[in-house]
């Protein structure tokens, strides 16, 4: 193989690999990627509506048959994860069949989930009443604690100057 050919061969198998890394966690045919939680209280057209939504875990518990997550929502990107330099959209339960490792769910994870609205559910925040939305969870995905849209920047310079 050339020169030529084996650099061409390179980029695009670099292109593929970055390609594959910017595909959404889960199939999104027939979800509404722009639903926004807290809208769907006030929509009875929602109910049971496929949607992705995501955002911050706050909480969660484990039940008999299956598990909640307490959610701060944000808006999603193209690739359905949270975008976490925007303003938060509320709150919203994941309801998930079986049990989940608390570990691994546990408060300050960014997740995404895929599933059907299921109404509301009354609750509180802190002493605050609150009316959550519910989604019944198809599949769920924790992002990684690092993120491109995590606020950590990379810099180059070349010369002398000064940082903050």
């Amino acid at each position: 193989m050339t020169h030529k050919y084996r650099s061409l061969f390179n980029l695009a198998v670099i292109s593929l690999m970055l390609a594959g890394c910017a595909s959404p966690p889960f199939n999104l045919e027939g979800a509404n990627l722009n639903s926004v939680p807290q809208q769907t209280l006030d929509d009875s057209a929602s109910q049971d509506k496929r949607v992705v939504w995501g955002g911050l875990i706050v909480g969660m518990r484990n039940g008999k048959d299956s598990s909640i997550i307490e959610v701060l929502s944000y808006p999603l990107d193209s690739n359905s994860e949270p975008r976490r330099s925007s303003n938060a959209q509320g709150r919203f339960l994941i309801k998930q069949d079986g049990y989940l490792e608390p570990a691994s769910y546990a408060a300050g994870r960014w997740i995404s989930a895929i599933g059907s609205v299921q109404g509301s559910q009354k609750g509180k925040v802190g002493e605050a009443d609150y009316l959550y939305p519910v989604m019944s969870a198809e599949n769920t995905h924790l992002w990684p604690e690092s993120s491109s849209d995590s606020g950590v920047q990379t810099r180059f310079s070349i010369g002398i100057g000064i940082h903050r």
